[in-house]
């Protein structure tokens, strides 16, 4: 790991012209360094934590640069927890290039993600909230959004703590019986045991049922393939969730040789939307490789709309030889509902039209103005998807699951060896390892390793 007190400079704005390009310096003796480019010098010298300086900044033969704006946030008061000036200078990359160049005389540039790490290190915020930096930035709906900020916000690192606190003291209660076994002492009551170890479970489990069933969606997206024979309506249908023409649509069936992958806000999610290939016998090479490719994605999709065109004969045969793990993520759409009642007033209040079966396939139209509503909801309701946000813990990274499945497995493995009478050291030791479980998630206990992987899919400049 690189030296960490060291100063460290990088662009924290998108490279590029703008209105302004913001360059960040964070470390030891970091204002000192900005402060000799500086004039006047000494009013930066002396500037107070979270005030603005401004100045001209100069190079370091004398020649003028930029007209900037320094903002000074003094240790231990800044995000990093060092001493850190931002210099804002106007939006020409050169500008901002010339201002590195002669800070990087002074300093290094930062590695990926290089100044949250140094947040984390110096007690600034934990892992979890470090890690949803990452996410904010790069959050692509406003659910996720919500779900980056409450974990930035902390509500998720104290929700785990409280987890964390109940096992420890569960834990004492267990090495007090093993090390005080032959004092006259109250025993240790084992059904006293198993209820504290049984709501921490419980706890636990509802927090990992809900990351697997909602927080991977809202973090990453739900992948959604558009199926069905050709002409059965899925270019019409990818287009109108997009609200412009992305796809060719055209009577003549096969238009669609390879798929087309957009994303889309449903709600505050993010939808990734496949118009795919139609599925039929072809003796076209082209199409055929589109169609498998079309196979190939309805394995990977979190949901398939299999479109069942109203003004066609339905293929069933193609229907019935799909694989039980493909027809378990599928909704059946009803398309070109329109051709049968233009107003969809038969189907308002259809509540038995929910997709889960060819015969209550979900009306769907692109010319009614109800013509899609049914639908999107049909996919919020499939993945019990809430339609507004709720301040609540909630886990959305797969390592944080991943730890807090072996949390999980540690403490059933608890609530067993009290159940088998196996002795309140293996109790004890199982609960040591759902602990060290959940401190991993905190990042408590970390290793190297780990820290560069998170930090590397960072940008420079956070």
């Amino acid at each position: 790991m690189a030296n960490l007190s060291e100063p460290i400079c990088a662009l924290i704005t998108p490279p590029g012209y703008a209105a302004i390009n913001v360059v960040r310096i964070s470390g030891k003796g970091s204002i000192g360094i900005v402060a000799q480019y500086i004039k006047p010098r000494k009013k930066l010298l002396n500037c107070p934590s979270h005030r603005v300086v401004f100045g001209t900044f100069y190079s370091r033969e004398g020649r003028a640069i930029d007209q900037v704006l320094c903002t000074v946030f003094r240790a231990p008061h800044s995000y990093t927890g060092e001493d850190v000036v931002e210099i804002s200078s106007h939006g020409n990359p050169q500008i901002a290039s010339q201002i590195l160049e002669n800070l990087l005389l002074d300093a290094r540039m930062a590695n990926p993600g290089e100044f949250t790490l140094r947040a984390v290190l110096n007690g600034k915020m934990d892992l979890p909230q470090a890690e949803a930096v990452n996410d904010l930035v790069f959050a692509s709906g406003a659910m996720a959004e919500s779900a980056a900020l409450m974990q930035v916000q902390g509500i998720l690192s104290q929700h785990l703590q409280n987890l964390l606190n109940d096992i420890s003291e569960t834990r004492l209660r267990c090495e007090l019986a093993i090390d005080f076994a032959d004092q006259d002492l109250p025993p240790v009551d084992p059904e006293d045991l198993k209820n504290r170890i049984s709501h921490i479970l419980k706890q636990a489990e509802e927090l990992y049922a809900e990351g697997v069933s909602q927080g991977k969606y809202i973090r990453e997206g739900i992948k959604i393939s558009l199926v069905g024979a050709p002409n059965s309506g899925k270019s019409s249908i990818f287009n109108a969730f997009l609200k412009y023409n992305r796809a060719i649509v055209n009577p003549h069936p096969g238009t669609t040789r390879d798929y087309l992958e957009e994303r889309v806000n449903l709600q505050g999610y993010t939808l990734i939307l496949y118009d795919t290939a139609g599925l039929r016998i072809s003796s076209d090479e082209v199409e055929r490789e589109g169609i498998e490719r079309t196979r190939e994605l309805m394995q990977n999709s979190d949901l398939i709309l299999y479109l069942l065109p109203v003004d066609q004969e339905i293929d069933w045969k193609e229907i019935d030889e799909l694989p039980s793990e493909i027809k378990n993520k599928i909704l059946w759409v009803a398309t070109k509902y329109d051709l049968i009642t233009p107003d969809f007033s038969d189907v308002k209040n259809s509540d038995n039209l929910n997709g889960h079966s060819p015969d209550s396939a979900i009306p769907a139209s692109v010319y009614a103005i109800e013509g899609l509503e049914k639908l999107q909801q049909a996919i919020l309701n499939h993945f019990a998807l809430p339609q507004k946000w709720v301040d609540r813990p909630l886990v959305t990274n797969a390592r944080h699951l991943a730890a807090l499945s072996r949390a999980i497995s540690s403490l059933k493995n608890a609530l067993q060896s009290i159940d088998n009478q196996a002795g309140y050291e293996f109790t004890a030791f199982d609960l040591i390892a759902a602990s060290q479980a959940l401190e991993e998630i905190l990042g408590i206990v970390t290793t190297e390793d780990l820290l560069t992987n998170i930090f590397n899919n960072f940008c420079i400049g956070k």
